[in-house]
């Protein structure tokens, strides 16, 4: 039988100095010990195909880290700017205080926007009351309870208008049936425009005046104390009557109907005002963030899988990655000191 030590498949050469004790052999030179050792600690190469993959990840991440540079601002790290945008993080997942009232608080933003429109539907509703008008609000209830979508929608209801305007007699009640459909279809360009129109038209609300009441009662609001609930709730208390009828036509969730939550939605309010703009280019910025976030972690897994204790690394692996100070300065922005909590998601 071949002896497994001496077997040259298994030991490899079969070298006089492998019979030498360790002792009596060289330090250097042929057969030395520093030569077998450096042999066995040699380092690893990259294989070809990871090293491929890194560059195309590498490829991705300098155009995504070159967008989100050039989006990014100053305004962004704002400290009440952040504070903002940590209030949106919680209300789109539920998080906190905030939990629940994401969408409550869209609609009533709407509601604002549009009252004007709310108003006048309303007002029209009320003094035109002829049987040809009647039918064209009947009309318009009809499609809003089947759910039409918005392009459908706007299509039937100016189509209607112009079958109703022809047995109109009077300008006057012709110019109001025009009126009216030009304001569904305002209100219906909005996301939520076809689901609050029809929360309206179901709802008991006497007086829509109430949605001035309420825009006045925000746009009075000193920024100096947006971030005090306690004001808020003050402010709120003070114009209970404009809110508490809101309450159902805004689907406020049953165990959120106190006071204290009117006092938030007026705040997120607000706050979306004074920074509409400045958000919509931060939102813009973690979308493409989100991507680089992507090519981001497959790089990583790379490094992880490849440490340079056991591999022998190309120059460029030690070269910083592009967009990673940009995604490092906005997980400190963004994470809470004493929680630890982060307010981004990138996943």
């Amino acid at each position: 039988m071949t002896n497994p030590v001496n077997d040259s498949s298994v030991s490899g050469v079969n070298s006089p100095a492998k019979t030498i004790p360790w002792w009596n052999r060289p330090v250097t030179g042929d057969g030395g010990l520093l030569g077998e050792l450096l042999t066995k600690i040699e380092k690893e190469e990259v294989p070809e195909a990871t090293l491929a993959l890194r560059n195309l990840q590498l490829m991705d991440i300098r155009v995504f880290a070159k967008t989100a540079e050039a989006i990014d601002s100053p305004k962004f790290t704002d400290e009440d700017f952040l504070t903002f945008a940590r209030i949106k993080y919680m209300l789109s997942n539920g998080i906190g205080d905030y939990a629940e009232l994401d969408e409550s608080i869209r609609l009533l933003q709407l509601a604002i926007q549009a009252k004007d429109s709310f108003i006048a539907i309303d007002q029209t509703e009320l003094r035109y009351r002829g049987y040809k008008q009647q039918e064209f609000y009947s009309f318009v209830e009809h499609l809003l309870k089947n759910q039409e979508n918005t392009e459908s929608f706007r299509e039937k209801v100016n189509t209607k208008a112009k079958e109703i305007l022809i047995q109109v007699k009077t300008e006057e009640g012709q110019n109001a049936i025009k009126a009216y459909a030009r304001h569904m279809e305002k209100i219906s360009k909005h996301v939520l425009g076809l689901k609050l129109l029809l929360l309206f038209k179901t709802s008991n609300l006497s007086d829509y005046s109430i949605l001035r009441a309420v825009a006045d009662v925000i746009l009075g609001i000193e920024m100096k104390h947006i971030y005090d609930v306690k004001k808020l709730v003050d402010v709120v208390n003070g114009n209970y009557d404009a809110f508490e009828p809101l309450k159902h036509i805004i689907q406020l969730p049953d165990n959120r109907k106190d006071v204290e939550v009117y006092a938030l939605m007026i705040q997120v309010i607000s706050l979306s005002h004074q920074y509409e703009t400045v958000y919509v280019k931060f939102e813009q910025l973690m979308k493409v963030l989100q991507k680089w976030y992507r090519n981001y972690q497959v790089l990583l897994q790379i490094y992880q899988e490849y440490p340079a204790n056991q591999y022998k690394l190309p120059q460029e692996f030690n070269e910083p990655i592009p967009g990673e100070a940009l995604y490092l300065k906005y997980c400190k922005c963004l994470t809470d000191k004493k929680t630890g909590m982060v307010y981004m998601d990138l996943s």
